[in-house]
């Protein structure tokens, strides 16, 4: 944890050093002052409607292990952004997982194997964005690279997932094996934890699912891309709608990237490459990406504060979380 925690330290560090190198100072409190401030209502109401339609769109995924209401996968939802917010080492996943389980007393196993599909959902959605930035706009030559690179590892990841559901017993076999050097009763907890995995995964052989995750998932990122536009309104860029689309995606693949909580420094360095290739001033980009954040880091983790009160959790509890 300490290791991850000074790696991402680090990392904040090194690309906020990048995103605010040579700024103009002035300029920047100049931009900040010049802000719209009305517009960024719809910008985090957009954000938060997207989150929301990330927890719906969990329901279908989530449909195979155990039918879900609507309020606790949101409020495990919420929870999650929130401790990636706060805390080091991109727990928030995890937390997802194990807030479910308990609320709902599901196998926190199964419940980490629909995070894991959904997660494959959206690269997909990230490659289509991607793809269609790198045909409109003349931007640098890694993000072609990085197409690649994720379509490679996307699709390796979605077939193995498929694998597993169609090839069960021989999964399960595999696992015995693996698992045979350990003493008895670790090897009853991996084997089931690991059963438990695949049996999250049904929503793979249920293709009825897949046109309302699809829909929901344009909605999820439909919400991102005019949370965007509408911070670029308050800013009085008045750039084609396609930079809010740049911006999400650079912005994502920023956070796949090692950093502090709340992905401080790549989000910031995201923008202002982003921001650059139309020409737009390295201080007024630093600027956006400073309130574009905070309607991204606010709204989401007082939400999620205020749900892990509510369901008596405390930090050290959801940290200390573990798949089962």
């Amino acid at each position: 944890m300490k290791k991850k925690l000074l790696l991402g330290v680090l990392s904040s560090a090194l690309f906020l050093w990048l995103a605010a190198r040579g700024i103009d100072w002035s300029q920047f409190g100049h931009a900040l002052a010049q802000t719209r401030w009305l517009y960024l209502v719809p910008a985090i109401a957009f954000t938060m409607l997207g989150h929301f339609s990330r927890a719906v769109r969990w329901r279908y995924v989530m449909a195979p292990v155990k039918q879900c209401g609507i309020r606790p996968l949101w409020s495990a939802t919420a929870i999650a952004f929130m401790v990636n917010n706060l805390l080091p080492a991109r727990l928030g996943e995890l937390v997802r997982a194990f807030v479910i389980g308990r609320s709902q007393n599901v196998s926190r196993s199964a419940s980490f194997a629909t995070i894991v599909y959904e997660r494959v959902v959206d690269v997909f959605v990230l490659i289509l964005l991607l793809w269609f930035c790198t045909v409109r706009i003349s931007g640098p030559e890694w993000m072609a690279r990085s197409a690649e690179v994720l379509v490679v590892f996307n699709v390796a990841l979605f077939f193995l997932l498929w694998a597993m559901v169609r090839w069960r017993t021989r999964f399960r076999l595999l696992i015995q094996r693996v698992v045979r050097p350990f003493p008895v009763e670790t090897q009853h907890r991996m084997h089931n934890a690991a059963d438990a995995f695949v049996s999250g995964l049904g929503v793979v052989a249920k293709p009825s699912a897949s046109l309302p995750i699809a829909l929901l998932s344009v909605l999820v990122w439909g919400c991102a891309i005019a949370g965007v536009w509408f911070c670029l309104i308050a800013f009085r860029l008045q750039l084609p709608a396609l930079a809010s689309v740049l911006l999400i995606v650079l912005i994502s693949l920023g956070s796949m990237i090692p950093s502090a909580p709340a992905f401080l420094g790549t989000l910031q360095y995201a923008c202002v490459v982003g921001l650059g290739i139309y020409g737009i001033d390295r201080a007024d980009a630093l600027a956006f990406s400073a309130v574009y954040h905070a309607t991204q880091f606010f709204p989401i983790t007082l939400t999620g504060l205020y749900y892990a009160w509510s369901s008596h959790l405390h930090l050290r509890e959801l940290t200390e979380g573990r798949l089962s």
